[in-house]
């Protein structure tokens, strides 16, 4: 079975503060793009292994790689007799903020949950995989959805409007731990002002993740340009100054507005046309291309479409 696994990009990140258990607090909203890796899983009749190939460089076949971890996980959790072939196909820049491993992570356990007949739903594979990561929850279904607690949980929102980004990842990458470090949020009060669990309801107001939310109800692409925000940009963009020269030159070539994706270091380009999309990638890559630096570009992908391009897949 081979399935896709679509990059992510963050519309909104919040980080509301540090709460005893050591883990942020945080309200995303999230949204998948047409940037996906590709993953094929084969049943091994009579073998319990795990086994992995492809990937790359900077995301080996090895046991340390979600994709393998997430394998299994599952086929601890489901009591699996056969083991599996992976094969990862790599598309998605590594420790860029796309969450490329996490989203890979999450195809391997649909595929095996189809290839299987386990019958998981996707709250099942959801919580099975908050085990792994934050954000592999919300990559079991994708599309645009609102992610809150420390990220794994996800409530599905309106479809994002149609538009197009360029995607600048450099030659290095980010840690997500240092990031957080570095941004000195707050302790929390115990107990929380808020729920944990919240739900587009509850979010707290002011924060851009609510702004965006009632863009995405309004189907108001102006007003979603308007709200994006991410606290985690200030800390990435201090200690790579080079970041705020792209952020300007991709407004300057022409899209609209432009935001850093997670914790970095990719820069994203939003616009409402295909065709300034891939002007603007063909002027960036002209520039950064020959120093190392990866251009793409890709749409928004609700879950809908990204099924029935897996289902292609899987004839």
């Amino acid at each position: 079975m081979r399935l896709l696994a679509p990059a992510k990009i963050n519309l909104a990140l919040d980080v509301l503060g540090r709460r005893a258990d050591g883990y942020h607090q945080v309200v995303m909203v999230m949204q998948t793009i047409s940037l996906v890796d590709t993953v094929t899983v084969t049943v091994n009749e009579g073998d319990t292994a795990i086994r992995l190939a492809g990937g790359t460089e900077e995301a080996p076949p090895d046991r340390d790689n979600l994709v393998y971890r997430a394998a299994h996980l599952l086929s601890e959790a489901a009591g699996l007799s056969c083991g599996v072939q992976i094969h990862l196909e790599k598309v998605i820049p590594v420790a860029a903020g796309l969450a490329g491993g996490s989203s890979d992570a999450a195809a391997t356990v649909k595929a095996m949950n189809r290839l299987f007949g386990l019958r998981w739903s996707d709250i099942d594979m959801e919580a099975l995989l908050a085990r792994l990561g934050s954000d592999i929850p919300f990559l079991v279904r994708g599309g645009t959805a609102l992610a809150t607690g420390r990220g794994e949980i996800v409530h599905r929102l309106p479809p994002a409007p149609n538009f197009w980004v360029v995607l600048v990842k450099p030659p290095f990458g980010a840690s997500t731990p240092q990031v957080y470090k570095a941004l000195g949020a707050p302790a929390l009060p115990e107990p929380l002002p808020w729920p944990e669990a919240m739900t587009p309801e509850t979010t707290p107001t002011g924060t851009a993740s609510q702004r965006v939310m009632a863009a995405l109800q309004a189907g108001d692409y102006g007003a979603l340009l308007a709200a994006l925000g991410n606290d985690l940009e200030q800390v990435t963009l201090e200690w790579h100054p080079v970041l705020k020269e792209i952020k300007g030159q991709l407004e300057r070539l022409g899209c609209d507005r432009a935001l850093m994706s997670g914790s970095g270091p990719t820069i994203l380009g939003f616009t409402a046309s295909e065709a300034t999309a891939r002007s603007v990638a063909a002027a960036m890559n002209e520039q950064w291309g020959p120093q190392q630096y990866r251009v793409l570009t890709a749409r928004t992908l609700e879950r809908e479409e990204a099924d029935e391009w897996s289902a292609d897949c899987c004839r």
